[in-house]
């Protein structure tokens, strides 16, 4: 090979591929600071489990036949990547491989790594193959059929078969011509190529061609690869292939501890931000960097489309095209956004790039960032959109105005008379943590746990029921717990949820406030979103707490022979995950022991169950809006619920409760299903032992 072409082909190639890189990265430089280099150690383990072991695509039950076929094509890859080297190397240097430690004739590596990467490439052409059948014959739903899906596997493809290619040629002219081509004499492309069976194949059947057809291919195929691949490495910058160069950084800088990056508290004395409408997300440069990442990240795979419920449930998103429109102004404006630092155009996301709607449907249940392959977080930059639109634009589901008011009158949604928060706990001897301060002298009382009704729990007739059942299960396990009554507040989930910054950070700071005053260390909730709020958003406030749902609260107890519960209950049960409690905070196990425990027959599990869980529709702030597009996926669930034959749905969440209610009775179902609370179900057990 001519060494002087090489050098000036690569310095081409590359030369513009930085600078094209340069550009990208520079723009990603240019948004809002996020810091992701916390704890490397558990960052590394992330990405070789999510990243190399690509965990999602071949862990899970739905499409793990899919997964296993990117999985291949990805550590194919990798694999062929060390081919890569030895290759290009040898436009330099004849025989480069000898000159690689471990990879010369006299090393047994050397063998393994020619048969390795022989069979990989033949196993990555394979896979291509099915995938084109996927895309152009079967047309899975959840793919775009479009030609750059098509010419990306192509050019895959055609980059496996010019390598095998150029070795069938070469193997030929060394056999044949050996004193020819001396400088292959005693190195590892002598017989140790029977180590490369389909090389071998391949060779046999260019061997009739004679040696002028074997010079041609061996220096076209050569050539062709080396063209394709610095072509492809140019051309995916501006495809969805460049997720290819993003998706491992992208895993590595996922979120550790949390599901996804906890929204930062605004600050909302900043008179600028509110001036330049900074206050949440209304431009690209307000996006972090790290969501920039996520959207050049986005393989367009589709997974986001099959579990979405509101794409499911014919609503107008899918985080896919979410994704695409927003990558596609990201491309249109990152040459503005690398120069100035902000976009060339004064083009508001919502409305000109994202619809209203759209914004609006999400239920924030998480089921796409459970799903998506390479970590992108998804939530987080709906609620910045959200809480621009809310808070600058005052642009919110018109049906908000009278929630948003009723929590900020009443510290609840409905606007009930926050004086009557405790009236649901009438006649059942439950402290109050003002009463017992004042019978102490002033001090706060000694107590095991504090019980966080929450605004369900304490107004809603039906939630009312699981607070009273939660709070007897208490007291015949002699745990000390008392309430807040009329000083507890919504947790301000729900403002947060619909972009209310302002609201949320005055209902959170009130009750971080009340509860640092009482010394408060440990919570118990019924309510996942308050579990979520007080758990993982009100340090933010100086709030630290232990707290609990109350599922594992009551297993604690179950489990240390404080509540004797047997398998008394002959209701047949199916149990639906609440994503607050399960995609949100990891537990999905509680529960079902409690179930376990109390029920006579095993339990049934719905066809999507656990962190492939449903969502019932209530979540992101949907419990109050209205619901006119589409099927209502409160229904879909309850569909789902119905087909198992169970006779009662269990669950954890007041939202949950209401939206599988109101599914089982517009289902016609009522008399012969019921939806009843973990809590509830134990209770029963409980009483009946």
């Amino acid at each position: 090979m001519n060494p002087w072409l090489m050098t000036l082909i690569m310095l081409v190639a590359w030369g513009v591929f930085a600078l094209q890189i340069t550009v990208k990265l520079g723009a990603l430089t240019k948004m809002a600071p996020e810091n992701r280099l916390n704890d490397i150690s558990r960052r590394i383990g992330r990405l070789f489990k999510i990243g190399f072991g690509q965990q999602k695509l071949i862990g899970r039950s739905r499409e793990r036949g899919s997964g296993i076929m990117h999985a291949f094509i990805f550590w194919g890859a990798l694999l062929v990547g060390a081919r890569e080297l030895t290759l290009m190397g040898e436009g330099f240097v004849s025989g480069f491989q000898e000159f690689l430690p471990f990879l010369g004739s006299d090393s047994w590596l050397g063998y393994a790594y020619i048969s390795v990467y022989n069979v990989v490439e033949v196993v990555v052409l394979t896979m291509i193959l099915v995938a084109l059948y996927r895309r152009l014959v079967s047309k899975t739903a959840r793919l775009d059929l479009n030609w750059e899906g098509i010419y990306v596997l192509l050019f895959i493809g055609m980059i496996m078969l010019t390598d095998l290619l150029f070795d069938a040629a070469r193997l030929n002219l060394i056999e044949h011509y050996e004193q020819q081509l001396h400088f292959f004499e005693s190195t590892v492309y002598g017989s140790e190529w029977e180590w490369a069976p389909f090389t071998v194949l391949l060779a046999s059947v260019l061997n009739g061609l004679g040696e002028g057809a074997n010079a041609f291919f061996y220096h076209f195929s050569y050539w062709g690869h080396v063209a394709l691949m610095l072509i492809f490495v140019n051309l995916l910058i501006h495809t969805k292939q460049f997720h290819e160069m993003t998706a491992l950084p992208n895993v590595f800088f996922g979120s550790l501890d949390y599901p996804h990056s906890i929204p930062p508290l605004a600050d909302l004395e900043d008179e600028s931000a509110w001036e330049e409408g900074r206050i949440g997300v209304s431009k690209l440069e307000h996006l972090t960097w790290k969501q920039g990442l996520d959207l050049f990240s986005c393989t367009e795979c589709g997974r986001c489309h099959d579990v979405c419920p509101t794409f499911v449930t014919n609503k107008p998103l899918t985080l896919k095209r979410f994704n695409q429109s927003l990558l596609q102004h990201l491309r249109n404006e990152e040459s503005s956004l690398f120069r100035t630092g902000s976009t060339s155009e004064d083009k508001p996301l919502v409305g000109e790039i994202i619809r209203p709607e759209t914004l609006w449907a999400c239920t924030t249940c998480r089921a796409c960032e459970e799903v998506c392959p390479v970590s992108i977080e998804h939530v987080p930059r709906i609620l910045g959109l959200r809480q621009n639109q809310t808070m600058v634009e005052e642009a919110y589901p018109p049906e908000m105005a009278s929630t948003f008011k009723g929590l900020e009158r009443n510290f609840n949604p409905w606007g009930i008379g926050f004086d009557q928060r405790a009236d649901w706990a009438e006649g059942m001897n439950i402290p109050l943590m003002a009463d017992s301060k004042s019978e102490t002298e002033g001090q706060p009382p000694e107590i095991d746990v504090l019980m966080w009704v929450g605004c369900a729990g304490s107004f809603d007739s039906r939630n009312q029921k699981i607070a009273r059942a939660s709070a007897t299960l208490y007291q015949k396990a002699g745990v000390k717990f008392a309430i807040l009554g009329s000083e507890e507040k919504c947790t301000g989930d729900l403002a947060r949820r619909s972009g209310n910054e302002m609201l949320f950070q005055m209902l959170a700071g009130e009750n971080v406030e009340t509860m640092n005053n009482y010394k408060i260390k440990k919570i118990v909730t019924a309510c996942p979103h308050c579990l979520n709020s007080i758990k993982n958003e009100y340090p933010q406030l100086g709030g630290e707490y232990e707290v609990f749902h109350h599922s594992q609260f009551i297993a604690k107890l179950v489990d240390e022979g404080r509540l004797p519960v047997k398998s008394n209950l002959k209701d047949t049960i199916t149990y639906h995950d609440p994503c607050y409690l399960g995609r949100y905070n990891k537990e999905y196990e509680a529960p079902r022991n409690l179930l376990k425990h109390a029920a006579d027959e095993p339990m049934r599990e719905m066809k999507r169950h656990g962190s492939e869980s449903f969502c019932c529709g209530g979540g992101g702030a949907r419990m109050w809006m209205e619901e006119t597009i589409g099927t209502r996926i409160n229904e879909n669930r309850t569909e789902e619920a119905i087909s198992t034959g169970a006779s009662t749905v269990a669950t954890g969440c007041p939202f949950c409760m209401t939206m599988l209610s109101d599914g089982i009775t517009a289902k016609g179902k009522s008399e012969s299903m019921q939806v009843k609370d973990v809590a509830e179900l134990v209770l029963e057990a409980v009483e009946a032992v």
